[in-house]
């Protein structure tokens, strides 16, 4: 029977009693009323899908009959598994609203962590280029754009969809005059035009393709974005290897010029790897780990003159 529900008060308890089994699980004590909570975003969601403004909703209560259809579809998308973030069709990201659909990766804490070392990596007034490589939503470009705004910045990504919604994103915060995304494979063709960079930081797959996943990661999230190969290292090891052709001239060893998000359990390799190659990456690299805001090592960080 479809949901009958004419106001704001009576939509919110119907929508939180159908997440109810969905959010059972998640702690309490850091989500309080979680499926409420859930309830009214996705009511509000509704509102904006039908073309209301949300504000109407509790200026009188109303629930008109579209609003209410879109509403039953939104809570049956999210009581079957699909993430919050692709439902509504948008994610938070350093307080930045971004659009995010199945073609790209939620943006995750962790992600906004990395951001916070770009930015220790590249002074306030700083002018020069930064290379986003795996931008997915344009979520790291966007960022620094937004906080550094005399870098220009290229962001490229090897899907195509994703690169689309980097766009869109891009766009939205008005910043196409000063980030270009671009399709490449780690590095943009230097046929296009000279390609140096000044800093590279990077959020690319590492997760190791027999891995296993969370379910609503596995079933939802892209696969391209996520699995990084047999050992999961593949890609960012072929961009350090790299890095030192698209590095512009630096004063060697001085300051950190990249930067990866990596798994929790890879330091050891690779320091491993690290350790082999150094004479192939390029003889001024020195790197160092960073331990996220829970102590798990998570980023990978060098210099290279």
């Amino acid at each position: 029977m479809p949901a009958a529900f004419t106001d704001y008060s009576s939509a919110i308890r119907w929508g939180a009693g159908q997440l109810r089994g969905l959010l059972a699980g998640i702690d309490r004590s850091n989500h309080k009323n979680l499926p409420a909570r859930e309830a009214r975003w996705l009511l509000e969601a509704a509102a904006v899908s039908a073309g209301r403004d949300p504000l109407f909703l509790l200026e009188d209560g109303r629930v008109t009959d579209r609003v209410r259809a879109v509403y039953r579809s939104l809570i049956a998308r999210r009581a079957r598994g699909e993430p919050l973030a692709y439902v509504i069709g948008e994610a938070s990201f350093m307080g930045i609203d971004l659009v995010v659909t199945p073609d790209v990766l939620i943006p995750r804490p962790e992600t906004e962590q990395l951001v916070e070392l770009v930015m220790k990596m590249i002074p306030p007034d700083a002018a020069g280029r930064l290379l986003d490589q795996g931008t997915g939503s344009g979520a790291i470009a966007i960022a620094v754009g937004l906080n550094r705004p005399r870098v220009r910045i290229t962001a490229v990504d090897v899907s195509e969809s994703a690169l689309d919604i980097a766009k869109r994103n891009v766009a939205r915060h008005g910043l196409s005059d000063r980030i270009e995304v671009v399709k490449a494979d780690l590095y943009p063709d230097p046929a296009c035009g000279e390609r140096k960079y000044d800093w590279i930081a990077a959020n690319l797959p590492y997760v190791p393709d027999d891995a296993a996943l969370p379910e609503d990661v596995r079933d939802w999230e892209p696969k391209l974005a996520l699995r990084g190969g047999k050992t999961g290292r593949e890609l960012i090891e072929r961009s350090i290897q790299s890095a030192e052709e698209y590095l512009a001239a630096g004063s060697a060893g001085t300051s950190a010029r990249l930067i990866y998000e990596i798994g929790e359990d890879q330091r050891e390799e690779f320091e491993a790897w690290l350790g082999r190659c150094v004479s192939g990456c390029g003889k001024n690299l020195v790197w160092k780990f960073q331990a996220d805001l829970t102590g798990r090592i998570r980023y990978l960080i060098g210099s290279m003159g």
